[in-house]
């Protein structure tokens, strides 16, 4: 219902709240069922809806941190924003679904999917939620945390100025993620944004460093 044609928008805001109440019920074990992809990359995608948006943006708020979190979903967000399927590593004891791989080489494109700049916004307020809350599991790996970066990086020329902000947004949350959460050290972390363009490196330094409460490092 969610993903189809033509369907009613009352039909369809009615299946998220329907998903979400589903979600809280079942908690991690949701993320396990055989639906669950279909459900996420749905849901993503009607982040774009100017009718259903606020819902599923809702939803998903209510399932972060009960039935996903980004180490098991950054895979279909890639998918979603148009960055191509990504591989996934063995599933581990913990994770309860594969943790995406990071690709070593981010496709940055103000081209692809340029009407994503609500799940960029949503996925840089997700990392902020996620380096904040308490008990996270899966967390991120050092691994994901590069395709996390990466995935801001694709989206760091695009041509909206609002996305632009997020992107930057998203990044600090992920570099504060790295060192807060993770224990990494700041200055590897930061290398692994050194594709940015120098001026937008600087701010970034500056705002990461003003979090933390430190002299920026780059």
């Amino acid at each position: 219902t969610l993903g189809g044609k033509n369907a009613n928008v009352h039909v369809i805001r009615s299946a998220l709240i329907a998903s979400g109440m589903i979600g809280i019920a079942m908690g991690p074990e949701l993320a396990s069922q055989m639906s669950w992809k279909s459900i996420m990359i749905e849901t993503m995608k009607l982040l774009k809806s100017k009718q259903c948006g606020s819902v599923a943006k809702t939803v998903l708020a209510q399932l972060h941190g009960r039935c996903f979190t980004l180490a098991n979903s950054l895979e279909y967000i890639s998918h979603v924003l148009g960055l191509g399927s990504t591989a996934s590593a063995p599933k581990s004891r913990k994770s309860r679904v594969g943790v995406a791989k990071a690709s070593p080489n981010p496709r940055r494109t103000s081209t692809v999917n340029g009407n994503s700049g609500e799940i960029i916004e949503w996925l840089a307020e997700i990392t902020e939620r996620e380096r904040n809350m308490k008990g996270i599991d899966p967390m991120l790996e050092k691994s994901s945390l590069v395709m996390l970066i990466n995935l801001f990086l694709s989206y760091v020329d695009h041509r909206d100025q609002r996305c632009r902000k997020n992107v930057m947004n998203g990044l600090m949350q992920a570099v504060l993620y790295g060192v807060q959460r993770l224990g990494l050290d700041l200055t590897r972390v930061m290398r692994i944004c050194s594709g940015l363009k120098e001026t937008n490196l600087l701010c970034l330094a500056a705002d990461v460093g003003c979090e933390l409460g430190i002299k920026p490092t780059v």
